[in-house]
């Protein structure tokens, strides 16, 4: 029986410490999970329709970005990309934008290519600020938010701070914490995760029309978290489910087009 309890008790401070060490791996490293940015040059190639600019930030950080100026009488669309991904990716993107009829700022994050600096929440809402008051600055316009996946939650926090005329999120969150928690149940979140990118507190104060576009298939965030965040939306709302769509595919389900839609129908005329 001694030896029973022994080895009991040695599986048991076995398991703690690995859960133990599960835990601290997780809290110093989350940046790597949560800004997982992708290693690739800015200096390569010149996008056709885009000048390659820098915007410095409030606190000194200089953000690579992709500028299209708005011609008199258009407005100009902020792209956020997900946290896997870069504005120099976005250019299909903005291509159909300016086609249709916008200006475009295809906006890069502290940390990301081309920019200086690492990422942070704080940071993030801090280089979102950043690129609206470029945009304000150049002239006075209206400026829409076209948003995907970690990309939401810097855009619905501008939108929460700044007017803007429209917003467009694919694959948006109710919260990081809210995600983080649905995948990793075990795991004592609200200690440990030091950027929490809470939407569905932000989206309360957006005034501006919202377009939320979310694939049923979606296993990175799963559609819930969308409809989620829509319900906490006080401004004029719509969700759009979009069937046999996952996360990163949503381009290939006529998503861009929506938008642009949806875009222009918010324009004051």
């Amino acid at each position: 029986m001694i030896k029973i309890f022994g080895l009991l008790k040695v599986t048991i401070v076995f398991v703690l410490a690995i859960y133990i060490l599960l835990i601290s791996a997780l809290y110093f490293l989350q940046e790597r999970f949560i800004f997982p940015f992708p290693d690739i040059q800015t200096d390569t190639n010149n996008p056709q329709h885009f000048e390659k600019i820098f915007i410095q930030t409030i606190d000194g950080e200089y953000l690579f970005a992709l500028h299209h100026p708005s011609e008199k009488g258009e407005a100009t669309i902020l792209v956020f990309h997900g946290n896997g991904d870069a504005a120099i990716r976005q250019t299909e993107k903005g291509k159909a934008l300016v086609a249709a009829g916008f200006g475009v700022l295809l906006v890069e994050y502290r940390g990301y290519p081309g920019s200086t600096g690492s990422p942070t929440e704080t940071g993030l809402f801090t280089d979102g600020r950043a690129a609206y008051d470029y945009i304000i600055q150049q002239k006075k316009q209206l400026i829409g938010l076209y948003a995907h996946s970690l990309g939401t939650g810097v855009a619905v926090k501008l939108a929460s701070e700044r007017a803007v005329f429209a917003v467009v999120l694919e694959s948006p969150f109710d919260s990081l914490m809210s995600v983080v928690k649905s995948k990793l149940p075990w795991v004592p979140v609200k200690f440990l995760l030091k950027h929490k990118f809470n939407s569905e507190k932000f989206i309360k104060k957006m005034k501006s029309p919202l377009l939320i576009m979310h694939g049923d298939q979606d296993r990175t965030i799963p559609i819930k978290h969308g409809k989620r965040l829509l319900q906490s939306a006080v401004s004029e709302a719509r969700f759009d489910k979009i069937v046999g769509a996952g996360h990163n595919d949503l381009l290939n389900f006529a998503t861009q087009t929506k938008a642009i839609l949806f875009f222009k129908k918010m324009m004051p005329h």
